[in-house]
């Protein structure tokens, strides 16, 4: 029997992918959670072979929870179900330490598939995302350059959404454990990669990012 651990915070998106994953006899979700303190006492306690997560994660860092969970429990094998943009995101997750990407709109037609491939040890990635890293990994394409927001580090990415959802400096800073005078040097970096003259057109920047792009997640 295969354990699997839901991570995500909407509760219909867990609904769906547990009533898909117990429709196969050899699979069973023992556990669902979406805060750092749930996820950490079910790994513990329910031991599961398989976590499908979100990016998203209220203030949680969903880049940096996987490092994390990665570290600690380097056996588990961790599936990305996401509504990010799977071309900016997809490589981050698996150089975190997941072993798949997968789309939710496209969950319900690939979601067992994925968990088949990733249980196999290998890795599962759309087609069309496969097909773009190899492509920048060859460097076949240099006159097209990746958009700017794909220079941000993982951690400067994670501020950007914050600040397009709306979030202080001092809020960013809290949820980070960091100081705010360090969110402000993120802030100074975003602007400087992303060709933003001040703060007021870095948050509209960042809230269109956000709004546009995933309009149904927040933080």
């Amino acid at each position: 029997m295969t354990r699997f651990i839901l991570i995500d915070n909407h509760p219909i998106i867990r609904l769906g992918v547990r009533t898909l994953l117990e429709s196969q006899s050899n699979y069973k979700v023992c556990a669902e959670a979406f805060s750092k303190i749930e996820i950490w006492n079910a790994l513990k306690k329910d031991c599961p072979d398989v976590a499908i997560i979100d990016i998203i994660l209220g203030k949680e860092d969903g880049l940096q929870l996987i490092k994390e969970i990665s570290n600690e429990w380097p056996q588990l094998k961790i599936l990305v179900m996401s509504s990010q943009d799977e071309m900016l995101y997809a490589e981050r997750a698996i150089k975190a330490g997941a072993l798949g990407f997968i789309s939710q709109t496209n969950s319900t037609r690939y979601l067992l598939k994925a968990v088949e491939t990733i249980l196999s040890g290998k890795i599962y990635l759309a087609h069309a995302t496969s097909m773009h890293l190899l492509t920048r990994f060859l460097r076949k394409n240099p006159s097209s350059p990746l958009p700017r927001i794909h220079s941000l580090s993982d951690r400067e990415l994670f501020v950007y959404q914050m600040i397009g959802v709306g979030f202080t400096t001092n809020e960013i800073a809290e949820s980070l454990n960091l100081s705010p005078k360090t969110i402000e040097t993120y802030k100074g970096h975003l602007k400087r990669k992303l060709q933003l003259k001040d703060a007021e057109t870095l948050k509209l920047s960042a809230f269109n990012w956000v709004y546009k792009s995933h309009p149904t997640d927040s933080l």
